[in-house]
């Protein structure tokens, strides 16, 4: 090396230290770009917390002569940070992350230079995901339209979920809908969303999953896949369309016909939601009528017709019926309700009276009946009546006066009468043939202590008198007619059908 080289390297060492040391006395910083390595953060620990849905971190720093940190935050490892906040400790919290969003951090130190400004760390890198919560699927079922009804539960931490569909159960999943969740936007008490996968292969096993997502910037963040749950295409159900008691102790039931099935079951319960039993299997689905007998004479039943199809060997069953109440009502019976004994009398007409003694006389029926009477020697004897009822409680009438005849009590009658028109202004019920006097002298009619009809009414001394308890009284009652109380007007001889 010459030595001129060898004098200019020399000179420039010293002048670079001349310029150091006169740095030095003017306060300027001798730091380079970025702080020492003691100063970079440690992380520690990184939660995130799914109960407060924060995101924590947690470092340290072995130089402590620190000023403060800048927190920078991205949604990609390589994207670009943004400045986010300033701390002062070794210990951050975002209160404000969006789940199945993952968040990267940079965590830089921050340190006065001799001049007061800022001279930054290496950065430290941390990230973190709140997931959303799990999902799962609770049923599959079939429903009608050939259809796969999913029902799934949900959270209110999800935007929306997407609905996955295969042919094998580990098979390819396709997205086949993509349900909103109202529940996100709104408060609710909303636990499970249901959609309907409708026109599938009748017979045909199809796999469900689900998951939940949330849209961020444009962008859509899938949770976690559920486990699968699977069902099986079948044909629609049948329905019951009509149902009448034609002969007592029975009903007769009539349903549509299904073009896709190959024959019915029929099933039955004394409960809405109580177990049924299986009534009859047709296995003609030109068949569409059955009669259930050895019913209860006003007792509800309730029924359900399945369709099915034969399909390789095996019956597959149709989806769930809709369920058909029919009260075995031949006969009157104690509960019946106001508008079915209404529809008894007058069917679908609109008319609930008679106008003129000309109409309500063509809708009476003779009717024969016996009792029980005593004679002047108190011996009971057979008495025979002849009274004019509504045509459509004959039936009724002839049993409920049979099972009183039948009865051990043999409650002696003498007189007993039930239509009688009283004139077009009269809401009596004698006038349309739904209510009975019965030995009315000895079971007189009173209005605050005036009698209005009949002479007494003295049960524990005269045999005519009817007890408020007796089983001519609960027979009565047992076929729907009840006794005239209304406040302070009693009338005991009175029994009627309609309450009035």
């Amino acid at each position: 090396m010459s030595t001129f080289i060898k004098n200019l390297r020399h000179k420039l060492l010293f002048a670079a230290c001349i310029i150091l040391c006169l740095a030095s006395f003017k306060g300027v910083s001798v730091y380079a770009d970025t702080l020492p390595e003691d100063y970079t953060p440690i992380i520690t620990n990184v939660s995130a917390d799914k109960s407060t849905y924060y995101i924590s971190i947690d470092w340290n720093v072995k130089n402590s002569d620190y000023e403060y940190f800048m927190i920078y935050r991205s949604i990609t490892p390589d994207g670009e940070y943004d400045y986010y906040d300033t701390v002062y400790t070794t210990h951050f919290t975002d209160y404000n992350p969006y789940t199945q969003v993952t968040y990267y951090y940079k965590i830089v130190t921050v340190k006065y230079d001799d001049n007061y400004e800022d001279v930054y760390s290496e950065p430290a890198f941390a990230h973190a995901t709140i997931p959303l919560n799990t999902t799962y699927i609770k049923s599959v079922k079939p429903v009608k339209s050939h259809g796969l009804q999913i029902t799934f539960n949900i959270s209110d931490d999800a935007e929306g979920y997407g609905l996955y569909r295969s042919d094998a159960p580990n098979g390819t999943y396709t997205l086949i809908k993509s349900i909103k969740n109202d529940h996100y936007y709104f408060y609710d008490f909303t636990t499970e969303l249901s959609f309907t996968d409708k026109n599938l292969t009748v017979g045909k096993t199809y796999y469900y999953k689900v998951r939940p997502y949330v849209t961020y910037l444009d962008t859509t963040y899938y949770g976690s896949f559920s486990g699968y749950k699977y069902g099986q295409a079948t044909i629609d159900a049948t329905r019951i369309t009509k149902a009448v008691s034609k002969k007592k102790s029975t009903n007769t039931l009539t349903w549509k016909k299904l073009s896709d099935a190959d024959g019915y079951i029929v099933y039955y319960s004394t409960k809405y939601n109580g177990k049924y039993k299986k009534l009859k299997t047709i296995s003609n689905k030109n068949t569409t009528s059955l009669t259930h007998k050895k019913l209860k004479n006003g007792v509800a039943y309730f029924y359900k017709v399945y369709g099915y199809k034969k399909l390789s060997g095996k019956n597959l069953i149709s989806v769930e019926p809709s369920i058909y109440e029919k009260y075995c009502d031949y006969f009157t019976y104690a509960n019946e309700s106001y508008e079915s004994r209404i529809h008894r009398l007058f069917g679908n007409s609109k008319n609930t009276w008679y106008s003129t003694a000309s109409k309500a006389g063509k809708n009476m029926k003779e009717v024969k009946i016996k009792v029980w009477d005593v004679n002047s020697k108190g011996k009971k004897f057979t008495r025979t009546f002849y009274v004019r009822v509504h045509k459509n409680l004959a039936p009724s009438v002839k049993q409920m006066f049979k099972e009183i005849y039948k009865s051990k009590e043999r409650f002696p009658i003498h007189d007993i009468g039930c239509y009688n028109w009283r004139g077009k202004g009269s809401a009596s019920e004698h006038c349309i043939g739904t209510a009975f006097d019965i030995n009315s002298n000895e079971n007189y009619m009173i209005d605050n202590g005036q009698v209005l009809a009949g002479s007494f009414w003295k049960p524990k001394k005269s045999r005519y008198s009817i007890p408020l308890k007796c089983k001519l009284v609960s027979i009565l009652n047992k076929y729907g007619f009840s006794r005239g109380f209304w406040g302070n007007r009693k009338d005991y001889m009175h029994f009627s059908y309609l309450g009035t």
